[in-house]
């Protein structure tokens, strides 16, 4: 559930004018939806050498207060470069009627273990 008062802490804690307009924007970090370590350990990342590597977000529009929102989030893509390992999570949001709201791409990065 997106709540008026999950979007007015998140318009607070941005603390700029724009704030409202953008909490309607990204109200969550997708990859924490399912609790803090799901996608962690879902890609079997070591977080003593894990880092965000990117993250992207396409809108179909805002959220509303008050709406009810699905989220399925999956593993989109695994793969190595050099010695580092890459995890794509994608996340979709969905409103009532199956439309997407929004859709969130996140890249994680294992470094390689040193030595």
């Amino acid at each position: 559930m997106v709540t008026p008062e999950l979007l007015a802490r998140l318009a607070g804690a941005l603390g700029t004018d724009s704030g409202p307009q953008t909490a309607g924007l990204v109200p969550s970090f997708a990859a924490t939806v399912g609790g803090e370590s799901t996608v962690v350990d879902g890609l079997g990342l070591d977080l003593s050498r894990a880092l965000l590597g990117g993250l992207g977000y396409e809108w179909e529009r805002p959220f509303v207060p008050g709406e009810t929102v699905r989220v399925r989030v999956t593993v989109e893509d695994v793969f190595a470069k050099g010695a580092n390992q890459f995890g794509v999570v994608v996340a979709e949001y969905t409103d009532g009627d199956g439309a997407v709201v929004q859709r969130q791409s996140i890249t994680f990065v294992e470094r390689a273990a040193t030595s």
